[in-house]
């Protein structure tokens, strides 16, 4: 993982499969990567939260990439909007919900990223695993 921009600090992804609780992963103050399993065929969202501080941040977005032996397999970028500076405001996106392959040929492991940016600027980094099962 690399660590937050001094303005921007990503604090939780919320992972909501439909039909099973929410499963929340805390990402403030974590130096290791996350590891995610989930039903291959299942429909799904994510929500974000997090913090900004000091500075307004224009035009936030991040970008998704999921991969399988190095190949690409899926890209997301949602627009998270400008935000202002707040010490006690966590804000939430929600992804559009989406739906993980199914079958038994795309199970397995897939490494992802999840960049935050404003504007072209890399605000964080996050490395994390994916394993779709059963």
């Amino acid at each position: 993982m690399t660590y937050p921009h001094a303005d921007f600090i990503p604090v939780q992804n919320i992972l909501k499969v439909k039909g099973k609780e929410p499963v929340v992963f805390e990402i403030e103050g974590k130096d290791e990567g996350l590891e995610v399993k989930i039903p291959g065929g299942v429909k799904y969202h994510n929500t974000f939260r997090f913090k900004v501080k000091n500075r307004k941040l224009e035009n936030l977005r991040f970008k998704q990439v999921v991969k399988k032996g190095g190949l690409t397999i899926r890209t997301t970028e949602v627009d998270l909007g400008t935000r202002e500076p707040s010490e006690s405001e966590i804000y939430e996106v929600d992804t559009p919900e989406d739906e993980t392959p199914g079958g038994w040929l795309t199970r397995g492991v897939y490494q992802a990223s999840t960049t935050y940016y404003e504007g072209d600027q890399e605000l964080f980094t996050a490395r994390w695993t994916l394993e779709l099962t059963k």
